[in-house]
């Protein structure tokens, strides 16, 4: 396949464009060379490529620039998905949109599934909703995949924490999440891609857990000499809202592919012990 991936210089984008290179014709656009938020230059750069499927990771994913330049975000995240949307759908394009599970907002304490209701409570996860809203209402081959807490590649938050000379690490919230392992997410690309299931997913690894614990497990696993503090999340609470259970349920996807997921605390020691 000719694949265009979008935000091929930020970790996940680049992370695809190394791995899907070795059996694939690889079109890697970072935002020097595509900036989507161009209707005509990302029109210009699609028709030119003509691939067959776009994989869109380009995103603000800083939740703290999204809600302090909220413009930016829903610049990006939304009006440039919009530009990618319509081209996909003119030239007869699938998309694959990388998600955030931050959509379904802070409704539940049980895991989301794709038929419940989205109700996003911050600037970042209003402007990725709006993204899926429009793919969903332009395109017709579609696949998006809602993820979280992607780790793996070589600018994820666990390598930062291994290779970080840190004193302390201080906690200022602890919700409950899920964690997705950027090598099991690529095969379920790969998987997606090479169907016609079009629809939305839910993708993380197996398990819940909460932030204090995932810290606690790279700490623990990396070998690390270092105290974790949890403090109470006053702090924050006026700077963004979060939502304080994020964990999804994945069944959807391992039914429509006939796939086994690995659980959170497996792939993160994989991870861990290849990085060590």
């Amino acid at each position: 396949m000719n694949i265009l991936i979008t935000g091929a210089k930020g970790n996940i984008g680049t992370y695809l464009c190394n791995v899907l290179s070795t059996s694939h014709t690889i079109y890697g656009l970072g935002k020097t060379e595509l900036n989507i938020m161009d209707k005509i230059s990302t029109e210009k750069a699609l028709s030119e490529l003509n691939p067959d499927v776009v994989i869109h990771t380009a995103s603000i994913t800083n939740k703290y620039i999204c809600e302090y330049n909220d413009t930016l975000a829903y610049g990006v995240n939304t009006l440039g998905t919009l530009n990618i949307a319509n081209c996909c759908n003119f030239l007869n394009i699938p998309i694959l949109y990388l998600s955030s599970t931050d959509v379904y907002g802070d409704i539940k304490s049980s895991p989301y599934s794709e038929i419940d209701e989205c109700t996003p409570i911050n600037a970042f996860s209003k402007s990725k909703l709006g993204a899926e809203e429009l793919i969903q209402t332009i395109c017709t081959k579609y696949f998006i995949l809602r993820s979280s807490n992607i780790f793996g590649g070589n600018d994820c938050f666990v390598r930062k924490l291994l290779k970080g000379k840190h004193t302390a690490i201080y906690l200022f919230s602890n919700p409950t999440l899920s964690i997705t392992y950027i090598e099991d997410l690529t095969a379920v690309i790969l998987r997606l891609l090479a169907t016609d299931k079009y629809g939305v997913y839910n993708y993380t690894n197996e398990g819940c857990l909460s932030k204090s614990e995932l810290i606690n497990s790279i700490i623990e696993l990396g070998n690390l000499n270092i105290p974790l503090i949890v403090n109470s999340d006053n702090l924050l609470s006026n700077i963004i809202k979060e939502p304080k259970y994020t964990c999804v349920n994945s069944s959807h996807i391992k039914s429509s592919l006939d796939i086994e997921i690995p659980p959170w605390n497996v792939r993160l020691k994989d991870y861990i012990n290849k990085e060590i």
